[in-house]
């Protein structure tokens, strides 16, 4: 079921000044139905006028509350970031097909980059529900832009990298995952830039990996078949719909 409603800011706050935000809604109908990997198309103001799709980064069930981790890149998530508590918000959600969420025999392995990292939260929290143990590989540009640490870090052992090597390991979560042994876990997760998913799919005969893929969604909904993504069948299928969680042996990147 997707519910289009007014949803109440709860609070809007930087993580990063004029760079990363995270807000809090209350929208009783998308938090009891929500799952780990799906969207909301949000309203950000007259301008643009296309909805913007945002991960949504926790469910509270118990509050009743969603909560949205989301970059200011252009004049819709600029407006985002100025609205404030009690303001409505229209959003429609949830949106897509989300992350496969059980209990496994062995470790389960998140891996994010950049605002990828998102959906990812959200995700560990359910395993963790689920009694699974879980370890965490986060990369960012620097240690300035790296945020939502200590979220991640209470949901089992972080591994950070960063471009620059101000932060953790030098270079992408690849200087990471080069030494883990990646048949000791039964399930991977991913959500970040291309290129990094495009390395992850090389890993995919090693560990049971999923992706969230990142696409231009017209309408959020299936209809415009903007957002489509090439399957290693030759086939294409929409990331707002049928994604934006794929199995990695299903998608090709292939141009």
């Amino acid at each position: 079921m997707i519910f289009k409603n007014n949803g109440i800011i709860i609070s809007n706050e930087p993580i990063i000044e004029d760079f990363v935000y995270l807000m809090k809604i209350n929208e009783k109908n998308i938090a009891d139905i929500a799952k780990p990997g799906q969207f909301l198309e949000i309203k950000t103001g007259s301008v643009p006028l296309l909805r913007k799709p945002i991960s949504i980064f926790e469910v509270d069930k118990v509050a009743e509350t969603i909560s949205i981790l989301y970059q200011v890149k252009g004049p819709g998530t600029k407006n985002l970031s100025e609205l404030k508590a009690n303001q409505q918000l229209d959003i429609i959600g949830p949106l897509g097909t989300g992350f496969t969420v059980k209990k496994f025999d062995n470790k389960c392995l998140l891996i994010g980059g950049g605002i990828g990292i998102a959906p990812l939260y959200d995700l560990g929290l359910k395993l963790k529900e689920s009694g699974n143990e879980i370890e965490i590989v986060l990369g960012f540009s620097s240690k300035d832009t790296s945020y939502a640490l200590d979220y991640f870090s209470k949901l089992g052992t972080l591994t950070v990298a960063t471009m620059d090597g101000s932060l953790g390991i030098k270079g992408t979560v690849e200087a990471i995952l080069s030494n883990y042994e990646l048949n000791t876990f039964d399930k991977a997760y991913a959500c970040g830039p291309e290129p990094m998913l495009k390395y992850l799919k090389t890993l995919e005969d090693k560990v049971n990996l999923e992706l969230s893929l990142e696409a231009y969604m017209g309408c959020g909904l299936g209809a415009c078949l903007s957002c489509v993504c090439k399957m290693t069948d030759g086939t294409y299928k929409r990331v707002c719909k049928e994604g934006p969680v794929f199995k990695s042996k299903e998608v090709s990147f292939d141009e």
